[in-house]
């Protein structure tokens, strides 16, 4: 990965390239370096080609701050752009304030066409069905979801689909970007608020969802505690110690507000 993150920077920005090159992180399917404020993210050559034309058709239709590409290398699958502010807000609370603007950026981003970016990304069902397949965890909470599974989301939206704590970056109770587009589909959007709740909990979605215009749904928020319950059980098998603690403390909260959630609590008119 290191050897492919220098060869597209010695091709696209030699003057770069004898700076000191840093891991940053890496997920399932990508690992990102950073060499003189530029973010290196390696991954495969399809996935950069589609992210990098996303994040062009993105820009200046969200008024959070996204990635804003140098270059995207397909030879090497290397996407490259300046390193935002901020830092993540994987282990931390998020601000209340951050609650509006994340709810404003959502619906932006769920009101653009999904004819605009056709081949960009793709069209999933996002069937929570399917979700179960694999997953693994405590017995009761398998079981619960086995017998509670929600139906497909009646319409799709483009979508983050993996907006965690992890992908906001946060500086003195700002967004300043949102960051690893790589799983963006046009699909539920409850997906887009699965995570959310996830990482900072029923109250923030909640003023996150005033500031979007409430549920899209009626089941809207079944879907969502679903696919947190799913996401949250992921990241434990994921074995990645800091998204350990954070599922394991979620957990322990969703079981005495989560089903209240899911049946309705939240009370706009859809």
């Amino acid at each position: 990965m290191r050897e492919r993150a220098l060869r597209a920077l010695r091709a696209h920005v030699p003057e770069l390239a004898d700076v000191a090159v840093t891991e940053l992180g890496r997920g399932l399917d990508n690992t990102a370096f950073l060499a003189g404020g530029l973010v290196l993210r390696v991954a495969e050559a399809a996935t950069v080609r589609r992210e990098a034309a996303l994040l062009d058709a993105l820009a200046g239709r969200v008024s959070l701050p996204v990635p804003a590409v140098r270059f995207a290398d397909a030879e090497t699958g290397v996407l490259a752009y300046p390193l935002l502010p901020g830092r993540p807000l994987l282990g931390r609370s998020a601000p209340a304030a951050l609650a509006g603007p994340m709810g404003w950026f959502l619906r932006e981003l769920h009101a653009i066409e999904p004819a605009d970016v056709l081949g960009l990304v793709p069209v999933e069902d996002a069937d929570p069905a399917e979700w179960l397949e694999d997953l693994d965890g405590p017995p009761e909470l398998l079981d619960r979801l086995h017998t509670g599974v929600p139906a497909p989301a009646p319409r799709r939206v483009l979508a983050h689909a993996d907006l965690g704590a992890e992908h906001i970056l946060e500086r003195d109770g700002t967004v300043t970007g949102v960051i690893d587009w790589t799983d963006a589909a046009v699909t539920d959007p409850a997906l887009d608020f699965a995570r959310l709740y996830r990482d900072f909990g029923a109250d923030f979605l909640a003023a996150v969802l005033d500031a979007y215009g409430g549920p899209t749904d009626p089941a809207f928020g079944e879907r969502v505690v679903f696919f947190a319950r799913c996401a949250a059980l992921e990241d434990i098998a994921y074995g990645v110690p800091e998204y350990v603690r954070a599922a394991q403390r979620f957990l322990s909260v969703d079981a005495n507000v989560g089903d209240d959630l899911a049946g309705g609590a939240w009370a706009w008119d859809t």
